[in-house]
């Protein structure tokens, strides 16, 4: 489909120096953290900005499980003690105010000992030297920042004790690269590690504004407003370029379709708190009446030219692309293949671009389709977190509003305005539901692989090859009813998207953040190494999950083959 859209921000009416005017004023709160007067005075802004826009909003208060870090540092002992600076993790347990003493070490022999780790401090490294007795971790950043990221495998808050006894219960840091090559070259030498942590339910704010249209649907945006340091590009650009879309569709026609902009809480700090929350209290409404769910983050990154399409379910990745390119012109092939590279997923026959476990993706279960467009480096900046599209400023103290290019924030805002302008005034939804299905049949092609006596896996393969016949020949026929159409398009992305990011049900989230399409099927792929007993439950519960698989594809037929679908 050829596209016609404006390509210049400032015809758009958007407003770059008012973008970054708002920004600098929410960065100046410094780390707004879930629950803070921070957050309150930001959020108390951003209604402010809302409300003179004329946009209709409210803030809802709940309470929300947050881990943060505090107080931290090494001291490194030796003839000559020396201090050094270090960030604490979100939700890891804190140390006592004078600290663990402990030698550092590295491998696994880690008993009694503070592990050495490279890079960030994520959820499996870390329980990995807990598992080998390590009584505290100090990871090693590849630079001279320090990031902040939190170490838990739960999405959105706890729902048992068993759970939160899931989170690390031994303290972690983050030390500067330099610092780092300090303590590897003392292996065995004691050191002090200070990490005062918080781990609470508080209670927080999210402000949520609406521009109804002429239908009941709606597409919904959303940006964490909450930060770490300052988060100019982390995430306030976002955030200011909501408000700055809710003020030009708010002072425009009205859309055929609504728009929801929701400003979302406990991002990192509370594994996805806020948008887990109004997917749990929204559940029926946004199965009923999302179109689709624009996750915004990391936009008006300062070099940030390379606009990666990310997080996007492959029934919207055509149209996105295709409005990403009629935006911005078309990516190289270098810097296609940089960004998934960048986007690498675990999948060996899936689009790096589908959605992962991260970025507030809370609305697979529901069945919503999601895209997302960030800005990230090129290839070519010097300015790269090793093997990422992200900058070296990414969630550490430096993300300040210098990060932040307006030049490139209103690019962002463009792009987001003109995906947001043709998905509202669509007649006919573009959903394509081949696609589904291709990463359907991707997904069973590698698990086949793995398990070839999988006898469950022909069965879906059949299933799924049905459905995606029945898909092509509707996507064939002219739209008689479009209403009708979208209402069938609508059903059949709630039965798919589910089991395609989901492994145990449509209303629990699963634990961890590794990424897979049918990760139900995922104990296939360590079947073949199995002891007999472990193949055993294995199968077992890959019976249960191919079951709960077949019957969204069975269901998928029958709704593609129902009397009046080819409308």
């Amino acid at each position: 489909m050829t596209r016609t859209l404006p390509t210049d921000p400032a015809a758009a009416g958007i407003s770059a120096e008012r973008m970054h005017a708002l920004l600098t004023e929410l960065c100046a709160f410094g780390r707004k953290l879930p629950g803070s007067p921070a957050e309150t005075a930001a959020c108390a802004i951003i209604t402010r900005e809302l409300a003179a826009a004329g946009v209709a909003h409210q803030v809802h208060e709940f309470d929300a499980f947050i881990g943060w870090p505090a107080r931290s540092g090494v001291t490194l002992f030796g003839a000559a003690p020396r201090e050094i600076a270090a960030t604490g993790v979100g939700m890891a347990a804190g140390t006592p105010p004078e600290g663990v003493a402990a030698p550092i070490a590295e491998g696994t022999a880690l008993a009694g000992r503070i592990a050495l780790i490279e890079g960030l401090p994520r959820y499996d490294a870390v329980m990995a030297a807990q598992r080998a007795g390590a009584v505290g971790v100090v990871a090693i950043s590849h630079g001279p920042e320090r990031h902040y990221v939190q170490t838990s495998p739960i999405w959105g808050a706890p729902t048992s004790a068993a759970e939160v006894a899931m989170l690390p219960a031994i303290p972690v840091v983050q030390v500067a690269q330099e610092d780092g090559a300090l303590l590897r070259a003392h292996p065995g030498t004691e050191i002090r590690l200070v990490a005062e942590a918080q781990r609470e339910w508080r209670p927080v704010r999210m402000p949520v504004a609406e521009i109804p249209g002429e239908t009941p649907h709606f597409v919904m945006l959303g940006a964490h407003y909450c930060t770490w340091g300052a988060g100019a590009t982390d995430n306030l650009a976002a955030v200011v370029m909501l408000i700055e879309l809710a003020r030009l569709f708010a002072a425009a026609p009205r859309r055929r379709h609504g728009i929801r902009f929701a400003f979302w809480t406990g991002h990192e700090q509370g594994g996805y708190a806020g948008s887990s929350w109004y997917a749990d209290h929204h559940w029926a409404e946004l199965r009923d009446r999302a179109i689709a769910y624009f996750n915004v983050d990391i936009v008006g990154v300062r070099g940030g030219t390379t606009k990666a399409l990310r997080n996007t379910t492959a029934e919207l990745h055509g149209f996105a692309a295709d409005v990403l390119e009629a935006t911005v012109g078309p990516m190289p092939d270098s810097e296609k293949d940089f960004v998934a590279h960048a986007l690498r997923r675990q999948d060996k026959y899936v689009p790096a671009t589908r959605s992962a476990r991260n970025s507030d993706q809370s609305f697979c279960g529901i069945g919503v389709s999601s895209l997302q467009v960030s800005a990230f480096l090129p290839a070519s900046s010097a300015e790269h977190m090793p093997g990422s599209g992200l900058a070296w400023w990414w969630q550490t103290e430096e993300d300040t509003p210098d990060r932040c290019d307006p030049a490139v924030l209103a690019t962002d805002a463009l792009i987001h305005h003109n995906l947001l302008s043709e998905l509202t005034a669509a007649e006919t939804l573009p959903l394509d539901l081949v696609a589904m299905l291709d990463d359907v049949l991707a997904s069973l092609r590698e698990y086949a692989e793995a398990a070839p006596d999988l006898t469950e896996i022909p069965l879906l393969r059949s299933l799924a090859d049905e459905v995606r016949a029945a898909a092509a020949a509707l996507a064939s026929q002219p739209v008689a009813d479009a209403a009708a159409r979208n209402g069938l398009l609508l059903r059949v992305t709630r039965l798919l998207n589910p089991v395609l990011h989901h492994a145990r049900s449509n209303h629990d989230y699963d634990f961890g953040r590794a990424s897979r399409m049918l990760p139900g099927l995922a104990l296939a792929l360590g079947l073949a190494g199995s002891a007999p007993d472990e193949a055993r439950m294995a199968r077992v519960a890959l019976r249960r999950r191919a079951n709960r698989i077949a019957d969204a594809l069975q269901a998928a037929a029958a709704t593609l083959h129902a009397p009046g679908t080819r409308n």
